[in-house]
């Protein structure tokens, strides 16, 4: 087997790694959003429940980490900052106090923000279009989502009264679900109106979330054809 044939099986076998890491994170993502949401809600207060909400939380980030990042650099730097989300969040859990609610949302925040960046670095740079792509781009969404669901969270505690519930605040030990909710209601533009901001920095934050919300598919979905096209020519060049 010559080394060039070597590095074509090497190359395809990472290629394929990379598309299950991403693939795991896509479905985890889904898994916690749509699956773990109502079971948590509905039965918050068993401490077994909370143990295996953390432990999915503490694995959607670890798969980010592995998922995005390549370079050891990238993944000590990353490593830290995920390590320290996933630690605030236990810490959190064990003692229950207000201000480890303030930095648990913050650090996920920042977390979170970086995944989206690394994702969308990923979907736009040139290249065909593949299905690992597609999957990552619905996983930028996803992660989106999240980030603005974050920033909701720590809105609320840093400005009590920001959201208005219409049937009162919910009695719930941790609204990260409730405001998951609300995130995804308010980039889809669905809105049902049971969880309306109030504060003008609540609006602000989902007026731009609806925006995005809108502005995403249309700008991906230009990217794509734009790359697909490209990578179509140039094929088509290399057989004349």
């Amino acid at each position: 087997m010559t080394k060039k044939q070597k590095e074509g099986i090497f190359r395809h076998l990472t290629d394929w790694s990379e598309e299950r890491k991403l693939a795991l994170l896509l479905a985890a993502l889904i898994f916690d959003m749509l699956i773990v949401y109502p079971f948590v809600s509905l039965v918050q207060s068993m401490v077994a429940v909370q143990i295996i909400n953390s432990v999915i939380i503490a694995l959607i980030l670890l798969l980010g980490l592995i998922a995005l990042t390549r370079r050891k650099v990238n993944q000590a730097v990353i490593g830290v900052i995920v390590l320290a989300t996933i630690s605030v969040h236990f810490l959190r859990l064990i003692f229950g106090t207000q201000w480890l609610r303030v930095w648990e949302s913050s650090s996920a925040l920042v977390t979170v923000i970086i995944f989206v960046f690394l994702i969308l670095k990923y979907v736009f740079k040139e290249g065909p279009v593949s299905r690992q792509r597609i999957e990552a781009a619905v996983a930028a969404y996803l992660m989106i989502s999240l980030a603005f669901a974050a920033s909701y969270h720590l809105i609320s505690f840093l400005l009590p009264g920001a959201f208005a519930f219409a049937d009162g605040a919910p009695n719930l030990s941790d609204l990260r679900f409730e405001f998951n909710y609300f995130s995804v209601s308010t980039i889809t533009t669905l809105g049902y109106g049971d969880i309306t901001p109030v504060h003008p920095f609540a609006r602000a934050l989902a007026m731009t979330e609806a925006l995005v919300g809108q502005l995403y598919p249309a700008i991906l979905l230009a990217r794509l054809v734009s790359l697909h096209i490209a990578h179509s020519y140039r094929s088509d060049k290399k057989d004349v």
